[in-house]
């Protein structure tokens, strides 16, 4: 399974990305939703897209809900779990609206994560 990792926080990213490469998922990244919908653009280009798109919900220029619409603009059935440090009510409800969309506040342990992309992906 192919996952794109979007996260601002590099920390966290890496780990996220190493975490999930010992997993034997097949994994990208990003920092910003700009460049997240560039990797998303190519990758479908090479008919190599993600299962599965993995974002905060902050990031620099867009949110991770902006991303994930815009990203479903490019590829209409990607899987989505959007994660964040300062969830709420509102961002909760907003991704369940989403369909096909996770959500999980951060910090969650390895095993949460993988639990998530099981149930969004098999």
């Amino acid at each position: 399974m192919r996952i794109l990792v979007v996260d601002n926080d590099t920390g966290a990213l890496n780990a996220i990305k190493v975490g999930l490469m010992s997993r034997r998922y097949e994994v990208s990244t990003a920092g910003s939703g700009e460049d997240a919908l560039r990797i998303i653009q190519s990758s479908g280009e090479n008919n190599e897209p993600p299962d599965l798109l993995l974002t905060d919900m902050r990031l620099p220029g867009m949110t991770g809900l902006e991303l994930i619409k815009s990203a479903r603009e490019l590829m209409p059935d990607i899987r989505a779990i959007l994660m964040t440090a300062y969830g709420d009510d509102y961002v909760r409800n907003q991704a369940g609206k989403l369909g096909k969309c996770g959500y999980v506040d951060k910090p969650f342990s390895p095993g949460t994560l993988i639990r998530m992309i099981e149930e969004r992906c098999d």
